[in-house]
């Protein structure tokens, strides 16, 4: 049972960086502008609300990885949203180091793999395929370990996460720890299936879905200074955001549940 699980992870995963090399083909150019903007009218994308390079996108991960311009997300007070996409989730930590996500609880020790945790609040942000998938930094952060953390590729929907036995705390992710004026932090980036990699915008040799994956933690002795709205990273496809946080502030915020949020969005002020 142990190894057919192993071959599906490593079949999904596989799945996923084949998905990574296509839409990082530059050729046939026509049909690359094609698939574009075949993609672009099923998901109601407005271009004209993205920074479009002078020669066009050149792949469609160029595309997918678009940039937003700046002036359509002004930076709001407090705790801001750190993606485009819905709120999934939010609430408290419970007394046992879980959180309830989707009617479904997560270890957090398994999670950020850290059985010394001390959060006390949570939010979840999905991402769509039709979402704007660079991810920023909510507030100001003060970054002193990093973790890569090799897993499965599955989807994170709902159906699938209501499902599969803690699915975030198996499929990949990047975790960021960190000290900030809300205390401690994590900030996790969840990789999903078609995602060809996670990638961190200050530090390109860390990244998901490698052949040979295996854990790394990265630890700076001077913590990382990362400015609020300043970018973090970036998904190839879209998937999921998880904040944990040493105050509580994040059980009460300002959005409903499944409610669209846009970068740049006060969430706790």
């Amino acid at each position: 049972m142990q190894e057919l699980t192993h071959n599906k992870q490593t079949l999904l995963n596989c799945y996923s960086r084949i998905a990574g090399k296509i839409s990082n083909t530059k050729h046939p150019k026509w049909f690359v502008r094609f698939i574009i903007r075949i993609f672009s009218k099923n998901y109601k994308i407005n271009i004209e609300d993205y920074i479009i390079p002078k020669e066009g996108f050149k792949t469609f991960n160029d595309f997918f990885t678009r940039h937003i311009k700046p002036e359509l997300r002004p930076i709001n007070p407090g705790i801001i949203s750190p993606n485009d996409g819905n709120i999934y989730d939010f609430g408290t930590v419970t007394n046992d180091r879980k959180i309830f996500v989707k009617q479904k609880f997560f270890s957090v020790s398994e999670l950020i793999k850290n059985k010394h945790t001390n959060f006390n609040s949570f939010a979840v942000f999905y991402l769509s395929p039709a979402n704007y998938h660079r991810v920023h930094a909510p507030f100001d952060m003060k970054i002193t370990q990093i973790l890569n953390i090799p897993g499965t590729l599955k989807s994170v929907r709902e159906k699938t996460i209501k499902k599969t036995q803690e699915l975030y705390c198996r499929n990949e992710r990047i975790v960021i720890n960190g000290e900030s004026a809300y205390g401690k932090f994590s900030f996790i980036l969840v990789g999903a299936l078609m995602v060809g990699k996670t990638k961190l915008s200050f530090d390109p040799d860390i990244q998901t879905n490698n052949r040979k994956a295996s854990p790394n933690i990265f630890e700076y002795d001077t913590p990382l200074k990362i400015t609020k709205g300043e970018e973090v990273g970036y998904f190839e496809f879209g998937s999921t955001v998880i904040l944990l946080l040493e105050k509580d502030c994040l059980k009460d915020i300002n959005f409903e549940i499944n409610q669209k949020i846009q970068f740049g969005e006060t969430v706790f002020n």
